[in-house]
């Protein structure tokens, strides 16, 4: 694919850089996709009307409020280099044009922003390279960044530290909607209690959206195994796949292979 030549492509590169560099400037651009400054600034004038960016003189800077809360993680850990292969691995599950699901949390979030800035993720007649439905409000600020991806967010209550969307909206307007895959974050993971959070309303909305998936991929990291929180999300038997970064306990593992969960070891 010529990025240079899609403007679609094009716009994913740039919101890319931005989103870590936080400012670019039209000469950059240029020589880094190989087009013409006057091609850039059109660019910039389109994303500043979809307000993706704000156009300072000779150039762009990142809209602080959106790219703060998709971009900065929470918190630092001795987990987070775990975390990280997991969603790089995850992210590489996904098949250009799929309607994918999250629900909130730290891995999902990762793994959403690897999914949809992959370079053959790319729309194409009118139809979205991927589609993106979202049970948390800052996994929504990350994909609608994307021109090429459709982002769909439930209804319902926002959660003040998940940022998940609950209540009768959110399952209401899931109940209509169908995945492909689905991505679960978790708090905790143990044979027999399954996978766990820490609201009961959250994991409500997250086992709609299981049960409206054809592909249910759990997502955790080592240190979660054993370990239950308040609310079940669903039985370990309820995925298709595991994607997990650390020592495999051998309980775990004999668990997951008479229930025909696929384990991903990253």
């Amino acid at each position: 694919m010529n990025v240079s030549k899609d403007k679609s492509s094009r716009w994913d590169h740039v919101l890319t850089l931005l989103s870590q560099a936080k400012r670019l400037s039209v000469s950059e651009v240029a020589a880094d996709l190989g087009i013409s400054e006057s091609t850039v600034r059109r660019d910039f004038v389109e994303m500043e009307r979809a307000q993706l960016a704000r156009r300072t003189h000779g150039g762009i800077v990142a809209v602080d409020v959106a790219y703060s809360l998709a971009t900065t993680p929470r918190s630092s850990d001795h987990a987070a280099a775990e975390r990280e292969q997991v969603a790089s691995h995850a992210a590489s599950l996904v098949a250009p044009g799929q309607i994918i699901g999250f629900n909130g949390g730290r891995t999902t979030t990762s793994t959403a922003r690897r999914a949809v800035a992959r370079p053959d993720i790319d729309g194409r007649d009118g139809r979205p390279g991927l589609t993106v439905v979202c049970a948390a409000l800052n996994i929504a600020t990350e994909t609608v960044l994307r021109p090429s991806v459709r982002t769909v967010v439930l209804g319902g209550v926002a959660e003040p530290y998940s940022f998940e969307l609950t209540g009768p909206l959110a399952t209401a307007t899931m109940r209509d909607l169908w995945l492909d895959v689905m991505f679960v974050g978790t708090i905790g993971l143990d044979v027999q209690a399954g996978l766990t959070c820490n609201s009961d309303a959250e994991a409500g909305v997250t086992r709609i959206m299981i049960g409206h998936s054809r592909r249910v991929v759990g997502l955790a990291t080592a240190d979660k195994i054993g370990h239950r929180a308040l609310a079940g999300i669903c039985p370990v038997s309820a995925l298709t796949d595991l994607v997990i970064a650390g020592t495999v306990t051998d309980e775990l593992r004999e668990h997951l292979a008479e229930a025909s969960v696929r384990l991903h070891e990253v």
